[in-house]
């Protein structure tokens, strides 16, 4: 089903525009091209490095009054719905600049929706980090949502799920962690192998004695879990 993309109101409009016309004059064509193919052809680009896109936000966004979760979810389904890839990176950090006011329900919806449309590693993965985990960390029913997540056979939801703690450090619930590594050990599936590599890699400073009864519990783990899950012990070695 198509996104929706009617501005709620004056507000959310008001951030879409300032993001269109602050974008427009850093378009590099050529650049596009190169950023695409790298994105495996996801959709189309505007050409723009990171910092400058980053930049332009601040600058767009600076005297822009702050939305209201009505006014988040409908600026950033706007944004997602315009085709070129830095749209949507710039939907992602919108909702991280708004976290702080947005209730768990904004996870069920409007979250999951854009985790599954135009999915890529890129999109998937700022997601989670300007969103999802701050929003589980804020309002711990979610941790039940993120179950559900990890039983679901669309492989960005699961990926989702199984970092959901990443970047918690020692405050990881290594317990939690551990039990969503291995309800999906045995799966192949590239991304979310690579993202219990990462999850078990990313504990390993706080917790390396589980993170090696882990590994050497899942003799069968996938090879490029098992490589980032061992690449992060012998760090702290």
């Amino acid at each position: 089903m198509p996104l929706d993309a009617a501005p709620h109101s004056l507000a959310a409009a008001a951030w879409v525009t300032a993001t269109r016309a602050a974008f427009a004059p850093l378009a590099d064509a050529e650049r596009a091209v190169g950023a695409q193919a790298y994105m495996k052809d996801v959709a189309p680009f505007l050409g723009i490095a990171a910092p400058a896109r980053r930049a332009a936000q601040r600058a767009a966004w600076g005297p822009l009054a702050p939305l209201d979760p009505a006014g988040v979810a409908s600026a950033a389904l706007s944004l997602w719905s315009l085709p070129e890839r830095e749209y949507q990176y710039a939907a992602c950090e919108l909702i991280g600049r708004h976290v702080p006011v947005l209730p768990a329900t904004f996870v069920v919806d409007p979250l999951r929706r854009l985790v599954t449309d135009k999915s890529w590693w890129d999109t998937v993965d700022l997601l989670e980090s300007e969103a999802v985990v701050p929003l589980v960390k804020a309002h711990p029913e979610l941790v039940e949502v993120m179950w559900t997540w990890l039983a679901d056979d669309d492989r960005w939801l699961v990926r989702t799920a199984v970092q959901h703690q990443r970047g918690r450090r020692a405050d990881t619930d290594f317990a939690r962690l551990y039990a969503m590594c291995d309800a999906v050990a045995r799966d192949c599936e590239f991304f979310v192998a690579k993202a219990v590599g990462w999850a078990l890699r990313d504990a390993c400073p706080w917790d390396p004695a589980g993170v090696r009864a882990f590994v050497d519990a899942h003799p069968d783990l996938p090879a490029v879990a098992r490589r980032e899950a061992v690449r992060g012990l012998a760090r702290v070695a």
